[in-house]
Order: structure tokens, then sequence, then C-alpha cells
């Protein structure tokens, strides 16, 4: 973790990155339901929390080349254009925002964006979906734009580029390890957030203090309470 006091800290903070699935939308569990089901359909041999451990956080083309060299599984073009459609259906139907998220943007005085390892479609349909879309017009980045995804930093460096603010000023909020390294890496601060019902259990904390968070809580009160202290 970066060893920096809250003095320093307080002079630092100029733009807040969000990752979008567990963080702005209860999305997880629905998502590895259904690449679970996909991955099986394809001849892997993977138990769901293999997939959560493997595979949370990283973009579909990073898990499509660990699947074809770990498993031999191969994922078609056109079984995940079929998995996405389904995937999307479902978010329509069942898909929630992370508690407390539209208040807690509501509340920002500071600039803000989204930086995940989803496609721009599946990030849309998300967002579209919560109600949330509206606040981030403009400010969405995907891991389809850089060469590396998480837990590389290439996709934050991007947003922060993108957002005209310098890599140390960021803070970035992730549910998973893979973002939080990402986040490390670029030099960044992180809060490791537990928000989300796939996030519960005590191992998924322990996870993202390992990753290098620089803090792990659960709710967006928490977060709230760390934003007024660095900005």
């Amino acid at each position: 973790m970066l060893n920096v006091t809250e003095e320093t800290l307080s002079k630092m903070l100029d733009l807040i990155i969000f990752d979008c699935d567990g963080v702005l939308v209860d999305s997880e569990i629905l998502s590895i339901e259904v690449l679970h089901d996909l991955i099986l359909k394809q001849g892997g041999n993977l138990t769901k929390e293999d997939v959560i451990q493997q595979f949370q956080g990283r973009s579909m083309k990073s898990a499509r080349d660990e699947l074809s060299a770990s498993q031999g599984v191969e994922l078609t073009d056109a079984s995940i254009t079929e998995m996405n459609e389904y995937l999307f259906a479902r978010f329509q139907q069942e898909l929630q925002p992370v508690l407390g998220i539209t208040a807690f943007i509501e509340s920002l005085n500071l600039p803000y964006c989204v930086a995940s390892s989803s496609h721009p479609e599946r990030i849309d349909a998300s967002l579209t979906a919560t109600n949330l879309r509206h606040y981030f017009s403009g400010k969405v980045f995907s891991s389809t734009m850089v060469k590396n995804g998480k837990p590389a930093p290439d996709l934050f460096l991007l947003a922060a580029e993108k957002m005209a603010f310098s890599a140390e000023r960021v803070l970035v909020i992730e549910d998973s390890p893979a973002g939080v390294q990402a986040a490390r890496n670029a030099g960044m601060l992180s809060i490791g957030l537990t928000a989300g019902s796939h996030a519960k259990h005590p191992n998924h904390r322990k996870r993202l203090i390992d990753a290098g968070a620089n803090w792990v809580v659960n709710s967006y009160d928490e977060v709230a309470k760390i934003i007024w202290t660095l900005s």
C-alpha cells in the first residue's frame, strides 16, 4: 500500500475513477452465472468459484486467452454474442445499481469517470438498465481502448489522461483484485469496495487487501468519508 499521510492525501485528489461491474452496478453474480454456463457448454471444467477467482474484473479477451491455454476451451465470437444477448436481457429484468451509488454520485464535487474491463456495449447496457447512464455521458472508458487490460495500468492511465489529470491525483474505486492491482500499477490510490452482492465473503475482502487496496470498505457511506478526508 502507499504510505502517505492524510495531510498529503488531502492535496492529491482530483479525479475519481469508478469500475463498473460490482462498483456501479450489482452485476457480478449474473455475469459469472452466464459466463460459467457458457464455459461448461464449451467443454470447460470450472466451478463458479473458479470463474470468480480467475476472471472477475478482467476483460473477455484475457478470459478467452486463458481459457484456451488452460482448459482448451475456445469461446467463439458467435457464442459470446449469444451470451451477451442473454445477459443483457437479464440486465433489463434483474440488474440493480450498487446500494448507495446514486446518492454518492450526486454528492460529489470532484470530476469522475468510469473505466471498465467490459466492452462498451455491455457498459452501456448496464448503465442504461440502472438509470446511471446520464451521469457518465462522455466519461466512459473500456478495456477495448487499450492494448493490455487489468491488472495492467493501461486503462486507468488512459482515463486519467483523457480526463486531463495526473495519475498520482486519482482515486480508483474497485471491487476486484485485478482492478486494485491495475490502480496500484498506475500509481493511483484505490478503495476496494465490497458493497456488491458477490463480495460479501470474508475472503473477498482479504483478496482486495492482498492486492494492495489502500482502503477496503463495505458501503458508499464509508467511501464518502474517505473522499471527504481526501478532497
